[in-house]
């Protein structure tokens, strides 16, 4: 009972606080109470977990820890209440629910990176199909029906197919891997088909120095199977109206030149602002200042407190200074540092993670890294120190423990990073 309790809480980490499953309503009054709720029990959980955590995510627990009291006591102390913005310390937060998802993770069982792609195309399917919001979709990105977070959980799927194909060989897990990644380019999220582009980039590039238990890439079948495919998609293109193909293409190329792009050009006008303001407050950034000062784009339906920058970089270096975000990138870099130094050769789902992780790492350029992202990058850690599984037919003889010998069974890797 209480494993399934623990089961329960990691779903609503991953999923829970994710448009995925309200529809794609990102505007659903319970997704927001949901993405609210869950920063605060976050923020419990550094206490409540704290003796779980592994060292590294202690000493950060600490600093996020000693932040939000820092952010309740500077409230007090300047606008006499001590939450005058609940945003300001949620948004300082999020990162944390990386470490509730590897204590969560470490009690609740063992966990399969398989199930969370089901879960995922399942509620694609509701949502694109059964819903019917593809049928409203002209491949522009005006009318595209998938938000940026949610379309970045496709790089898990496309990362497992992949590693799949790594293992088995076989012709049917590219194509799994490819169709995903079409899928991806499909929607037409740049960010998105970046951070695809460069997870996959990643495995491919773990492969070729022999950090995968899968082992290398079979080049001369992969270089076959793409050109019998591009082969055979040449004329499905030309059947395709050509003013749809001349603006997907147009949309497509905003990536290389964001300026000759309009919601590229929207982001950089946004950054570039942002940036010149860093430096006046570049340790610590404007927290509620910046808060009251509100967002200096125009727009209708933003409040008319707080900021809605896309950069996660340029959020956390403005509203938190080089702290805030020596923080975020601690708790990813550490959590994959974690996980290339203490594996030998990294799992199916072990590279899967880290993939995805490194491709967080891109998408946050231009978006802030959605909640559920933490959430993985804390499973990450979890099967980062997760123990390797002996083969059933390999014995090892009993041990008597001796001064100064070790009694670890041979061929075991041995730890090359304390954590």
């Amino acid at each position: 009972m209480i494993t399934w309790l623990y089961r329960i809480m990691l779903f609503v980490l991953l999923f829970g606080v994710s448009a995925l499953i309200y529809g794609g309503n990102v505007l659903n009054p319970i997704l927001d109470k949901a993405v609210s709720g869950t920063a605060l029990i976050g923020i419990g959980s550094l206490v409540i977990f704290y003796p779980r955590l592994p060292p590294l995510y202690k000493w950060i627990a600490w600093f996020l820890f000693l932040g939000v009291i820092g952010l309740v006591l500077e409230s007090k102390y300047e606008y006499g209440q001590y939450v005058y913005s609940y945003f300001v310390i949620k948004r300082f937060a999020y990162c944390g629910l990386a470490l509730m998802g590897y204590a969560i993770a470490t009690q609740a069982g063992e966990l399969k990176i398989q199930y969370a792609i089901y879960l995922i195309f399942a509620f694609y399917v509701i949502n694109q199909l059964f819903l019917g919001q593809i049928f409203s979709y002209n491949l522009t990105s005006e009318s595209r029906t998938v938000t940026s977070n949610e379309a970045l959980y496709l790089v898990i799927p496309c990362l497992y197919y992949l590693m799949i194909y790594l293992k088995d060989r076989r012709i049917v897990d590219l194509f799994k891997a490819l169709l995903t990644f079409g899928f991806i380019v499909f929607l037409l999220h740049r960010s998105v088909i970046s951070s695809a582009i460069i997870g996959i980039a990643v495995v491919i590039g773990l492969s070729l120095v022999g950090k995968l238990s899968t082992g290398k890439l079979p080049m001369g079948r992969t270089v076959a199977t793409f050109t019998v495919l591009l082969l055979l998609l040449a004329p499905l293109m030309g059947m395709l109206p050509g003013n749809k193909v001349d603006a997907f293409l147009e949309n497509i190329g905003g990536i290389l030149d964001p300026k000759e792009d309009n919601t590229g050009s929207w982001r950089l006008e946004q950054s570039e602002y942002y940036l010149g303001l860093i430096p006046d407050k570049p340790m610590l950034g404007w927290r509620y200042e910046g808060y009251d000062n509100g967002e200096i784009m125009e727009n209708e339906d933003f409040p008319e407190k707080g900021t809605i920058i896309h950069s996660q970089y340029i959020d956390m270096l403005y509203n938190y200074g080089a702290v805030g975000l020596a923080i975020n990138l601690l708790i990813i870099l550490g959590t994959l540092t974690v996980m290339y130094r203490r594996n030998q050769t990294l799992s199916v789902e072990q590279a899967v993670l880290f993939g995805f992780i490194v491709s967080g790492l891109i998408y946050a350029v231009s978006y802030q890294l959605p909640v559920f992202f933490w959430g993985f990058v804390g499973v990450g850690m979890y099967y980062a120190l997760k123990s390797p599984v002996l083969p059933a037919s390999v014995s090892y003889p009993l041990q008597t423990a001796q001064p100064g010998l070790s009694t670890r069974p041979a061929g075991l890797p041995k730890s090359s990073i304390s954590i």
